[in-house]
């Protein structure tokens, strides 16, 4: 009898796995499905798209290998646009990066109005972009916010469209605006996350405060500084709506970056093939250079344990 009873409450168990595995799938497989329709399709279709010469309208694509991605790194052009969309958002991830966790420091400073100002620092993320850029396009106009204020201090009013060093500090000045409020906010659920008796310790102990960042924040923040980090990768290398809405890539095409080439190659030149070799090939630098990063964290954390 207690070897029966012993088989059946295997069968049971059995049946209840079975049962939340079935679940555990219904679950998670629209999720992927999504990942599949809406990441992994697109993606493979613009690695087809560059291997063909394809208008998009009139005609099927004409399959011409890898010359799209010859005449890409074989053009000085693509190269420089390329450089500039490498290095304005390496500049543009920094500064959100370093921006971000002084306002997370300052949000978590015990204030009776601390909710308002972590409610406010996340209104630019939400706020459409269309709307936010307009907004920076009029106080940069001639007669702008912007010079108006230049000529009542005294300064000379400056035409910012004409000149490369300011629209590039207005572009970064924008992206940081916009993409500080959500990092701002995941490194303060870091700083929360942290025993707060580590701090009570290092004060007894005579650390001030820089010595309590130093040795207790840091350490504490590896993981939500590399999440940071990744995710600003993949933000900066699709830089794209703010040089579209604020610069257009001018003075002179000294903004211009590689993203905003792709939309003029795919949408307004119809040319999908190269447009397809782009956005692969942005892909793949995304991806490298999440992946350098990724190895260097892990490598560091294998040195530390």
């Amino acid at each position: 009898m207690e070897e029966m009873k012993r088989i059946n409450n295997k069968k049971k168990c059995s049946i209840r796995q079975q049962r939340r595995t079935r679940l555990a799938y219904k679950i998670i497989i629209p999720f992927f499905a999504y990942i599949a329709l809406w990441g992994v399709m697109p993606l493979l279709y613009g690695l087809y798209l560059g291997l063909t010469e394809y208008n998009g309208l009139s005609r099927k694509p004409v399959f011409i290998g890898l010359k799209n991605y010859r005449d890409f790194f074989t053009n000085a052009a693509y190269m420089a646009l390329l450089w500039r969309q490498i290095w304005m958002g390496a500049i543009c991830l920094f500064m959100n990066t370093f921006l971000s966790f002084l306002l997370g420091l300052a949000l978590n400073v015990p204030s009776k109005a601390r909710g308002f100002f972590r409610s406010g620092i996340y209104v630019p993320c939400i706020a459409a972009t269309s709307i936010t850029s307009a907004i920076f396009v009029v106080l940069l106009e001639p007669n702008g916010v912007m010079n108006t204020i230049l000529k009542r201090i005294g300064s000379s009013p400056i035409t910012w469209q004409y000149s490369q060093f300011w629209m590039v500090f207005w572009i970064m000045v924008y992206f940081v605006w916009k993409n500080i409020g959500p990092a701002a906010i995941i490194w303060l659920g870091g700083l929360q996350s942290i025993d707060a008796s580590l701090y009570e310790a290092a004060k007894m102990d005579g650390a001030n405060s820089f010595q309590r960042i130093r040795y207790i924040t840091m350490p504490g923040l590896r993981f939500v500084a590399s999440y940071i980090i990744l995710t600003g990768i993949i933000g900066a290398m699709q830089m794209f709506d703010v040089v579209m809405f604020l610069s257009k890539g001018n003075p002179y095409g000294k903004t211009d970056i590689l993203m905003y080439r792709l939309y003029r190659d795919g949408i307004v030149n119809f040319n999908m093939g190269m447009a397809g070799a782009e956005s692969t090939i942005i892909g793949m630098i995304t991806i490298i250079f999440s992946m350098v990063y990724f190895r260097m964290v892990l490598k560091k954390e294998d040195q530390n344990a």
